[in-house]
């Protein structure tokens, strides 16, 4: 028994010494570099309420990123992506899904900004040229061009034109100049007024 107790305390002290050597070691090395987050790489991300109803959707469109909103009918009304060129747009979508409102960047990087109507139709347009002078841009429900707005390194105008999408009365002013309001008929300018 004796021999039995002695060979306990033996191990005992010796488990004792290295236990206390080793956390004399571990304190002093550097602590451990926290590891790189793990990436999540999947085809398609879906966020879903409480009722299973998915709420937000990311995903490729033609190998192109998208986002989508989509409202408590499932519908889509707000959509975040990149065109076919890599140009990134902004779609505001109405109840029924229709895009009513887009903000883009086209492929030289320029802003655009359109409003469109109940059939997706493009009702009004804003833009910057490559020049960075603006343009705004009314049309009617079959696509023409009826009221142009700009300004641009010379003045500003306005342009009015008929359902044809030909001009038809334009007022400019020329830095510097007075203005001119002239009037046009199947295209072709035949009377202007300064």
């Amino acid at each position: 028994m004796k021999l039995g107790l002695a060979a306990t305390a033996l191990v005992s002290a010796l488990a004792g010494f290295l236990g206390a050597g080793l956390f004399w070691w571990l304190g002093r090395t550097a602590p451990a570099q926290a590891q790189a987050p793990s990436i999540l790489a999947a085809g398609e991300i879906r966020l879903t309420d409480d009722g299973g109803r998915t709420r937000l959707l990311l995903t490729l469109v033609r190998g192109k990123p998208r986002l989508f909103m989509l409202d408590n009918n499932g519908e889509y009304r707000l959509e975040m992506g990149l065109g076919e060129s890599g140009e990134p747009h902004v779609w505001l979508r109405d109840a029924d899904g229709a895009a009513k409102v887009q903000v883009a960047l086209t492929g030289r990087g320029l802003p655009s900004f359109t409003l469109a109507d109940q059939k997706g139709r493009e009702r009004a347009v804003m833009a910057l040229s490559q020049a960075g002078d603006p343009t705004f841009i009314m049309r009617d429900p079959a696509g023409k061009d009826r009221v142009a707005l700009w300004r641009d390194g010379k003045g500003e105008g306005l342009a009015l034109a008929d359902q044809k999408g030909q001009a038809r009365l334009a007022l400019a002013v020329q830095d510097g100049q007075d203005p001119t309001l002239t009037f046009y008929k199947n295209g072709e300018a035949y009377q202007t007024i300064k």
